[in-house]
């Protein structure tokens, strides 16, 4: 007689054996669940807590409660023969209702509105513009909930730094982004807001800047202006579509000229680009110079430091390597007489280091930073020449812009404010 019994136990095994391996997926899947469980309930129970973020947080809201009221959003139209509309931003520069905002956001424009923060809208009026560093002041009328922002002056500003952007991306009125300082001293702006014979010594920031944020400040972490949107890099060219009144007067039919005037609008008011994470801002310093002239004297021409000296646009590493130098500077070629860089005792092959403790890495930035310094002002100046560093003392002059290019008035430098005004008009 065969025996079977002797195969029993074996059985009950291979069954166990199996029977676990069905049950322990099932049990470690709700050990994982049990586990993401508790990572999930101690987690939000600490995002409950006050910490780095929710401290960062806190530090953003009370800067966009500090700034919003400050800012403004412009509509702008009319200017002379040519048809016109635009939109951007502003902000206002104190309780008499200076507001400022870019030369290109509004032009020469006769209809100019600004809507505020808390939606009222203000007729406003042009004062002042200078296209050569596209900065101009609008006015309304001073009262309540005019609120100025307070500006960074004779605050240094660093790459790195956090920085905020305000203004009305897309016309999205008063919104605000965040970034960094990228860069500092940049030129490449010019090209992107038509300022190639202008002042340029832009700030480079990333926080996003679109079209429609031109004109709007741009602060620190402590809500505080360091400059003002400008431009942003993008594929896309710059354009500008108009027709003049008169084309429009000779099409005798109202329906189609007024088809014809809405299509040039949406034409002109179509978004030209995007942020690229590159937008660029004019500086404080800047913005204080010319808007202080700007409100004082608005029908006399803006007065700018003139040092006196012709440059090497683009000087070459092997021309600097042959004078004995290697880095940024800025290569002189030649000092007319009786200019204040003669006076100082500045020679051609000179290069320039810095000028009043600031860095001059390129004829633009040394050019932008002598035309923010008052006229009469003595300042340092360090030079590399014949192999070492040379530090001068000079007196900035004063020149006014004829045709686009800088008028040197003969002597401004020894001369009072007053009377240089009276040389320049």
């Amino acid at each position: 007689m065969r025996r079977f019994f002797g195969y029993g136990p074996a059985l009950l095994v291979m069954l166990t054996v199996c029977v676990a391996l069905l049950a322990a997926p099932t049990a470690l899947r709700k050990v994982q669940i049990s586990q993401l469980s508790a990572q999930v309930s101690l987690a939000r129970a600490s995002l409950q807590t006050a910490g780095a973020l929710q401290e960062n947080d806190d530090e953003y809201r009370l800067i966009a409660q500090s700034v919003m009221p400050g800012v403004v959003h412009i509509e702008a139209s009319g200017g002379g023969r040519s048809f016109r509309q635009s939109s951007g931003s502003g902000w206002i520069w104190d309780e008499q209702g200076h507001i400022i905002t870019n030369s290109h956001v509004v032009g020469n424009s006769s209809n100019v509105r600004v809507e505020l923060s808390d939606g009222r809208i203000r007729t406003a009026r042009l004062l002042g513009n200078d296209p050569a560093t596209d900065i101009a002041v609008l006015k309304i009328d001073p009262g309540p909930g005019v609120i100025p922002l307070e500006r960074a002056t004779n605050l240094p500003l660093h790459v790195g730094e956090q920085v905020f952007a305000f203004g009305s991306p897309f016309g999205i009125k008063f919104s605000m982004s965040r970034g960094i300082v990228s860069g500092l001293g940049r030129s490449e702006a010019a090209s992107f807001v038509n300022m190639q014979q202008g002042y340029t010594n832009f700030i480079q920031t990333d926080a996003a800047m679109n079209p429609g944020n031109s004109g709007g400040p741009i602060v620190n972490t402590r809500g505080q202006v360091v400059g003002m949107a400008a431009a942003i890099a993008n594929n896309f060219p710059e354009f500008r579509r108009r027709i003049s009144e008169d084309d429009l007067a000779r099409i005798r039919d109202e329906e189609t000229r007024n088809i014809i005037n809405d299509l040039v609008r949406s034409l002109n008011e179509q978004p030209r680009g995007q942020s690229a994470g590159i937008g660029f801002a004019i500086p404080l310093e800047t913005i204080e110079s010319v808007v202080s002239q700007l409100i004082q004297t608005p029908d006399e021409p803006v007065l700018r430091g003139f040092l006196g000296v012709q440059m090497v646009a683009d000087p070459t590493g092997r021309m600097m390597r042959q004078l004995g130098y290697e880095g940024g500077g800025v290569l002189i070629s030649s000092v007319p007489d009786e200019r204040p860089a003669a006076r100082a005792g500045i020679r051609p092959n000179d290069i320039v280091l810095s000028i009043d403790q600031r860095p001059t890495p390129t004829s633009d930035v040394l050019r932008s930073i002598v035309s923010v310094i008052e006229p009469g002002r003595e300042v340092p100046i360090v030079i590399w020449r014949d192999g070492e560093e040379m530090s001068l003392r000079v007196r900035i002059g004063a020149a006014v812009l004829r045709n686009g290019n800088p008028d040197y008035l003969p002597g401004s430098e020894m001369l009072s404010m007053d009377e240089i005004r009276r040389a320049a008009r």
